[in-house]
């Protein structure tokens, strides 16, 4: 039972309609949804007592007013499926005042007038603060149709459209109370809102803030599956490209360096590269003292990850290239780069539960990192592997088969740059058009 009368709720405050608003509008949208309901089942039960117990001459005038709150009611609803819910909000309290105000014109003594006291401060739900003028507009008018009522009939002894009250008070023993009552109750919700608005703001702050850091730590996809799941299953990625840089004499020139001109200088080159891992759809994995790791191809498999690398690594080595120039000019020390790059199957995830890392694991890790420890300083030392996967793009140099630690001999390459033709002219490390082209028709083999 209370799933279904959960369920009737969802339906009746539109649930469905509230997904990607924030807080604050989507509060707004269920009460909006909400009066509407109200204030249609009200006047709608209310009809068949009107027609047996009132008498005869106030049911047309009962029909005519009903009539008029129904069909802008229903305009109002058809607004919030079309994602205008200030206009809605406007139909919906300007109908309800309407038919308050007229159920006061027919009958001294309905108690309707009550229901501009309610309408007074229901505004403050109903319509967010990017709508501050028309919220305080209806305030202000079901405040003064409250008040005017009250002493039209109370005070004065006005009479209504089928005779007059039955009881009046002297305006200075009635309007100060209520007058009281109704600021009372407008300051209440108004700061009760504006407290709700400042808590709901410092949560999504902090919401932000945890989803930035969440999203700087762990790829998007396995972000998103572990808040979903609490759990990010490894994925196997038959082709992905791994690349490790490593700063030649880091530990030398470091010695020579206070620990604060260290760091600065470690967080101004891996910033850069940073920067480049977006651009050319890379992952960052991690650094490790002076080494940076980053995989292509992963989490999202694609064609073109052997490129984006190497593209990639030809801009971090101009990037120290430029570096050393400027060092250089000043008569200061430099480092310099190793890039070692290898093409394979791996498994990237998650794993463990506490301090989550997203990471890789395979021999094509380990090769990777071989090719990067025998390469040379300010080279791009590529395997066999990913040479057949960029050949038609970038120009090498065989090396021949290398020894490497633990692997063997391994097949390597030199990257010397762009493929005449493929780079603009005067500038052999910027990619052309065809180049591009070419490009775009691998991506469109995935």
């Amino acid at each position: 039972m209370p799933k279904r009368i959960d369920k009737l709720l969802n339906r009746i405050q539109l649930l469905h309609l509230t997904k990607g608003l924030s807080d604050e509008n989507a509060r707004a949208l269920r009460v909006n949804a909400s009066f509407q309901f109200i204030m249609f089942m009200l006047p709608t039960i209310l009809l068949p007592v009107i027609f047996f117990t009132e008498p005869e001459e106030t049911h047309v005038t009962s029909f005519i007013s009903y009539l008029l709150l129904i069909f802008p009611l229903g305009y109002s609803r058809y607004l919030l499926y079309k994602g205008s819910y200030a206009v809605s909000a406007f139909f919906a309290l300007l109908a309800s005042n309407f038919h308050i105000g007229a159920l006061t014109y027919f009958q001294a003594d309905d108690p309707a007038p009550l229901g501009f006291l309610l309408f007074s401060i229901i505004p403050f739900l109903m319509l967010p603060r990017k709508n501050m003028v028309l919220r305080w507009f209806f305030v202000s008018l079901s405040s003064i149709l409250f008040l005017v009522s009250q002493f039209y009939y109370r005070v004065m002894g006005g009479e209504g459209l089928y005779g007059p009250p039955k009881w009046i008070v002297p305006a200075d023993y009635l309007m100060p109370p209520l007058i009281l009552v109704l600021i009372f109750f407008i300051i209440l919700i108004n700061q009760f809102v504006k407290a709700v608005n400042r808590a709901e703001d410092k949560l999504n702050a902090e919401h932000q803030k945890s989803e930035s850091l969440l999203l700087n730590i762990l790829p998007i996809e396995v972000a998103r599956e572990l808040k979903q799941n609490g759990v990010s299953k490894p994925k196997h990625f038959p082709s992905a490209t791994v690349c490790f840089t490593d700063f030649e004499g880091f530990t030398k020139i470091a010695e020579t360096m206070t620990p604060g001109e260290l760091v600065d200088e470690l967080d101004r080159c891996f910033s850069y590269f940073d920067s480049l891992m977006e651009r050319h759809n890379l992952e960052k994995l991690k650094t490790i003292g002076d080494s940076y790791m980053f995989v292509g191809g992963i989490p999202k498999s694609n064609k073109t990850h052997a490129v984006d690398s190497v593209l990639a690594a030809l801009e971090i080595q101009a990037f120290m290239n430029q570096m050393k120039e400027i060092k250089e000019g000043q008569g200061l020390p430099y480092w310099q780069l190793r890039l070692g790059i290898h093409s394979g199957e791996l498994i990237a995830g998650v794993i463990g539960d506490k301090k989550f890392a997203y990471d890789v694991w395979s021999d094509t890790v380990n090769t990777a990192s071989r090719c990067e420890s025998s390469g040379e300083t300010g080279k791009i030392n590529i395997s066999s592997n990913t040479y057949e996967l960029v050949k038609d793009f970038f120009h090498c140099e065989y090396r021949g088969e290398v020894s490497a630690k633990h692997k063997g001999k391994i097949k390597m390459y030199f990257v010397e740059g762009l493929l005449p033709g493929l780079h603009r002219e005067g500038h052999p490390k910027v990619p052309n058009q065809e180049f591009v082209n070419r490009y775009k028709a691998l991506s469109g083999s995935a």
